[in-house]
């Protein structure tokens, strides 16, 4: 406690660089955007969790159970049932052919050991490949006839 009469203080909430002060209708404002957050997170979490239980504090509150309703679209049958999973089946099937067929840089697995098979290229039907001087002898006929060629649509 100090007795100098010459001592001031400064009020803390009217300084400078003091922050703003919401009047009550701002307040009461965000205080409705917060409400309106926590309902909207609430509904949020019971979409994207519908494993959740829903809980009620309405002692009369009751539900009837949608797929035992008289308007409740009809089951699948056991032979449908049977049905679509041979076609998913099917469709699984094509979609690996399919696969296989638009990427030929994919490697064929096997389980079968005994799975063998030849080459192609040194089956004894291939063509015959060449060997790199007559592939070079080959390169320079073309290129021979191609000096040709162009010397005679000059001519």
């Amino acid at each position: 406690v100090t007795s100098d009469p010459t001592a001031t203080a400064r009020c803390y909430f009217d300084r400078a660089s003091a922050p703003e002060q919401e009047d009550l209708e701002e307040s009461e404002y965000r205080r409705q955007i917060l409400e309106d957050v926590a309902a909207l997170k609430k509904l949020a979490v019971d979409f994207a969790h519908p494993e959740l239980e829903v809980v009620s504090s309405d002692s009369t509150a009751a539900a009837r159970c949608y797929f035992d309703r008289a308007s409740a679209s009809q089951q699948e049958s056991s032979e449908e049932a049977e049905y679509r999973q041979q076609v998913l089946e099917d469709v699984a099937a094509l979609k690996k052919l399919a696969v296989d067929y638009a990427h030929p840089e994919l490697g064929v697995v096997t389980s079968d050991p005994t799975a063998t098979a030849r080459c192609y290229f040194d089956r004894a039907s291939a063509p015959e490949q060449e060997d790199s001087e007559e592939a070079e002898y080959r390169r320079q006929v073309l290129e021979d006839a191609a000096a040709l060629k162009q010397l005679a649509v000059d001519y």
